[in-house]
């Protein structure tokens, strides 16, 4: 399995999001591999600081969340990659202390922005998400506030079928599985109906595909 991209961030992300999914490990080589392309392509002083630069092959390319939905804004596509790349680097190096810049410079972006409060707005509601997982890799009690905080909100934008209006419904249920708090337990077992209705249906052979078959099936162990 190639992890590291060399002329793509997001494929990398993409990648490294698969293993950390299906458990595969990760030696220490690649590990440092990831990292190393990750932090270079990381903006570190100016207005832009904290943001992660795709290559300029990757700009033709419609970006895509892990669960497979597309992103439609420039400012939803700049920001997923703030979010996914700032989490790979957390779960890549929980404990290096080499690393305080690059993290700081990407919190520090991120706390200014509307979805780190939760915002209900275009594709915003998808970057509350993403923040929403990217808060799952801390361990203090500050942090469980927060995702509980957020997670607060998601209900009041059921839509009675078990979705959530305007939110990217794979993408949601993966963060929700990855979450220990009885609110996401909660959202888990709304979802329940529809998690049972794509279980039964049939799939194509596909990657996104299989994800998201794996997703259901771990919300429904879940529920």
């Amino acid at each position: 399995m190639t992890i590291t991209h060399p002329v793509s961030l997001a494929a990398t992300l993409d990648a490294a999001n698969e293993a950390f999914f299906y458990e595969i490990p990760v030696s220490t080589r690649i590990r440092d591999e990831i990292i190393a392309l990750l932090t270079h392509r990381q903006v570190q002083t100016g207005v832009n600081a904290g943001f992660f630069l795709p290559f300029t092959a990757e700009t033709e390319i419609k970006p895509r969340l892990f669960s497979g939905e597309e992103l439609h804004t420039a400012f939803a596509a700049t920001h997923i990659l703030l979010i996914e790349a700032t989490r790979m680097i957390k779960l890549l190096a929980p404990d290096d202390f080499a690393l305080p810049r690059a993290l700081q410079n990407a919190d520090r972006r991120m706390e200014k922005m509307c979805y780190s409060k939760f915002c209900p707005k275009g594709e915003c509601k998808t970057l509350s998400i993403a923040y929403l997982r990217y808060l799952a890799t801390g361990k203090s009690s500050d942090i469980t506030n927060r995702i509980n905080t957020l997670l607060t909100n998601l209900p009041e934008f059921r839509d009675g079928k078990g979705k959530w209006s305007g939110f990217p419904f794979f993408y949601t249920l993966l963060t929700l599985i990855e979450l220990d708090e009885p609110q996401a337990s909660q959202e888990l077992q709304y979802s329940l109906p529809v998690c049972k209705k794509y279980q039964a249906q049939s799939w194509p052979v596909d990657p996104f595909s299989k994800r998201r078959r794996e997703i259901i099936a771990r919300a429904l162990a879940r529920s």
